[in-house]
């Protein structure tokens, strides 16, 4: 892949309508069948942004004249080896997150801060601890520091920064002995991406990759991507310019009536983090606040409303979503397919190398009834409703973005709604919702084999909050209607069609304690990896007498089940009980938070809790703590435990 010394807007890419008359400013879309168009000068993107604002203005009067209130967006106010801890949701590309790890260390984000602590030759010691923002910034609490990464003896903090207003990219070099030593700031301008369930950065092939969204409006040229570095006085210093190329091909927004709007520049920039000074280059398409994105080992998906539908809250038949693919070879064309729904969240996507297809689960937008329609906001995939279909889509097919997925490449499937849940095991589509004592609707769970026409229902005794993988196999997890925390394995098999109930284990008056997907980990059997076999862990909260946990503090409990010839037993808990000390210092941080006066990051929204296993040794990080266990007569008990932050 060809990185840049500057940040470049390499493609500004619009949806076409299937049919209308070309207006002035763009060429026909025909002219371009195999790939998105993009604007050709920046006259283009004038009259394409004045032309918006008409439409604006012209939906604004419709509504006032229908008795309906306007929509408001709010974008917030707030050297050793690599060592693979983290179930990710694609092999080889690696998610940002609170807890990394070496042959010899591990790396903590907490509350602003990065924490080392030495795990190699069997020990379990804090060695060092450093703010996780530069030297001498007066205002760290303005910034959340959300997810790092580690390549090469580098850790690399992001961070969304609302004073600086953009993305934060601190880079760490880390010793041998586990000292970390400051190296550098820089700034990437972006509108806020926080997310309930997607991290913002990956680590794919030793390119480092983030989204960065930007408004799109009549300042446009304001609000391109650009590269800031922080000058050791905290003066920011801009690094080349930002450039929309004159010659990137062509571009065709269709002005009918509705017409497609843009509210935002969805870019996914990619940076040599090991070069001397930060060298990045974005490649950004026009879409939506509505929006989900996904990454595989070889592109990035946006999937992003085309109308009205998400800024006003109005559902169309007419106006869709619309899906783009953004290769990691620049040299490679952005290419796009207007499709109907949209993704849960980014479990949702599959890139499926057998088929050179992608697939996709959607809901809403009146895929095949008049059911309704939902706004895709990142930090409102939690709910969904309407229609349910699994999209199959052919990358070959994936051009202009001018034509409709056709009927024949949706598969209807059983309506659900509320709190869904989706994930992909093997080659299975699993989703289902419920939630127990939490929800009068009762619990569901829907397997979908990818190359059949048909679905299967499976019942459960609990609901389901979390989908994830048992290696070629599933597990269910949410509570039931007497508040236990239920564990259900979904076995599949190439010898038999669908899937079965393996087994399921309730665990009494307890709750799932991180919802974020790496707080869950599986570590298959090592003697015996393909037999089914292994260990799961998860944080759970357990009512403590005297504390509630919940939320800010640490999860009460790490959890174990072994599975063992298709059964589910429990191996124990971690950290059950806290002692006064922890206690006392969740309760102090929590007044500090109250008054104002935490200085950076005070509550952590990526979670606080891991399971963590290296080699045959497992640990527990739950809060300030790392708890060591070890398994013996089917029973999990704590060896030690360290408080890291102290």
């Amino acid at each position: 892949m060809r990185v840049l010394s500057q940040l470049a807007v390499t493609a500004l890419a619009v949806i076409l309508g299937a049919c209308a008359t070309v207006p002035s400013y763009g060429p026909d879309p025909a002219l371009t069948p195999g790939r998105v168009p993009t604007f050709t000068n920046a006259a283009q993107i004038d009259a394409y942004v004045e032309a918006q604002a008409e439409e604006r203005a012209a939906i604004r009067q419709r509504k006032a004249a229908e008795g309906f209130e306007d929509y408001i967006v709010v974008t917030g106010s707030r050297i050793a080896g690599d060592v693979s801890i983290t179930n990710t949701q694609e092999a080889g590309v690696d998610e940002g997150g609170i807890v990394k790890a070496t042959s010899e260390h591990l790396v903590i984000l907490r509350r602003g801060r990065l924490h080392v602590v030495r795990h190699g030759d069997d020990a379990l010691e804090p060695v060092s601890s450093i703010d996780a923002f530069a030297p001498g910034d007066e205002n760290p609490g303005d910034t959340w520091y959300d997810e790092m990464l580690m390549h090469q003896g580098m850790v690399i903090v992001i961070g969304y920064s609302y004073g600086e207003g953009g993305t934060e990219i601190s880079r760490f070099n880390l010793s041998e002995d586990g000292q970390l030593t400051y190296r550098d700031t820089h700034y990437l301008s972006s509108s806020d991406y926080y997310s309930s369930s997607n991290y913002a950065s990956r680590m794919i092939g030793g390119t480092f990759y983030t989204y960065t969204p930007t408004r799109f409006r009549e300042g446009w040229r304001d609000d391109l991507p650009f590269l800031e570095r922080r000058n050791p006085d905290g003066s920011r210093q801009r690094i080349g310019e930002t450039l929309v190329p004159a010659s990137m091909g062509l571009a065709a927004p269709l002005l009918t009536d509705p017409s497609p709007t843009a509210d935002l520049m969805h870019g996914i920039t990619a940076c040599d983090v090991v070069s001397e000074d930060l060298t990045c280059s974005t490649r950004t398409v026009l879409g939506t606040y509505s929006s989900e994105y996904y990454f595989s080992r070889n592109a990035a998906y946006i999937w992003t409303g085309t109308g009205h539908n998400a800024r006003w809250g109005r559902a169309s038949r007419d106006w869709g979503s619309l899906l783009y693919r953004i290769p990691f070879d620049s040299d490679d064309d952005i290419t796009a397919i207007a499709a109907k729904g949209a993704p849960v969240d980014q479990f949702s996507f599959l890139e499926d190398s057998e088929t050179d297809s992608l697939f996709v689960m959607t809901m809403g937008d009146f895929v095949f009834e008049d059911s309704g329609d939902f706004g895709l906001m990142m930090w409102e995939s939690e709910t969904a409703f309407g229609d349910a279909a699994l999209l199959q889509i052919p990358l070959d097919r994936m051009g202009n973005g001018a034509v409709q997925l056709p009927v024949s490449q949706y598969r209807a499937l059983p309506q659900i709604s509320g709190r869904v849940q989706n994930r992909y095991a093997g080659r299975n589509l699993m989703y289902g919702s419920g939630h127990g004592a939490y929800s009068e609707e009762p619990p569901e769970l829907f397997v979908v084999p990818l190359g059949e026409n048909w679905v299967q229902r499976l019942d459960i005794p609990h609901g389901v909050s979390r989908l994830d993988r048992l290696g070629s196999d599933g597990v269910a997890i949410g509570t039931d209607s007497e508040d236990a925390l239920g564990f259900t394995s979904i076995e599949f098999s190439e010898k038999r069609p669908g899937a079965r109930i393996g087994s399921t284990y309730l665990l009494p008056a307890a709750e799932e304690g991180e919802n974020r997907s790496q707080a869950f980990y599986w570590r298959p059997d090592a003697d015996n990896p393909d037999s089914g076999d292994g260990l799961m862990a998860l944080p759970v909260n357990k009512e403590i007498e005297g504390y509630d946990f919940y939320y800010l503090g640490s999860s009460t409990a790490m959890f174990y089940l072994e599975r063992r010839d298709g059964a589910l037993f429990p191996m124990g808990e971690l950290g059950t009980q806290p002692d006064e000390e922890v206690i006392a210092a969740a309760q102090q941080m929590e007044e500090l938070e109250d008054k104002g006066e935490c200085q950076a990051s005070c509550v952590d929204w990526y979670g606080n809790s891991r399971p963590i296993f290296i080699g045959d040794r497992i640990f527990a990080l739950m809060g300030d703590q790392i708890v060591e266990g070890s398994l013996a007569g089917g029973r999990i008990t704590e060896e030690r435990r360290i408080n890291f932050a102290r």
